[in-house]
């Protein structure tokens, strides 16, 4: 998103806890969820949510365990709690999700998106309006 350097599964995971009673697979997508956006795989969905749970400044808050690993899969206690964990936007998670802050001036980016690493240095948005590519500044 132009305004927000998240992608448009992590709006829509932020869309998620926002309504309330939340869990982290709650915000997960898939066949008759809430969050039908697939874009990612089971493995990346995680990376994903752990990046907005965590960080100098998270936009969610509550995710009891982590990170998003096999060793917290094979490890029942861990992914119990993971399961239960309840959910629920920061201030920062809150002004987002309005567009009115931006993660990425806030917590560090690295990811890659079609053959693009994408940093904090190099972040480009993708602006739907226009369906256009927008240049990191």
């Amino acid at each position: 998103m132009p305004l927000t350097g998240l992608g448009a599964t992590e709006m829509r995971m932020l869309e998620l806890v926002a309504a309330g009673d939340a869990t982290p697979f709650d915000v997960f997508p898939g066949h008759n969820k809430r969050n039908t956006r697939r874009v990612f795989g089971y493995w990346e969905v995680g990376e994903l949510l752990d990046g907005l749970a965590r960080g100098p400044a998270p936009a969610v808050a509550g995710l009891e365990e982590g990170p998003f690993t096999d060793e917290m899969h094979a490890d029942e206690v861990r992914l119990a709690r993971y399961r239960q964990s309840k959910l629920s936007l920061t201030p920062l998670g809150e002004a987002v999700l309005a567009q009115a802050e931006d993660f990425s001036r806030h917590n560090p980016i690295h990811r890659w998106w079609g053959g693009t690493e994408l940093t904090n240095d190099n972040l480009w948005r993708w602006a739907p309006a226009s369906r256009m590519l927008i240049a990191p500044e």
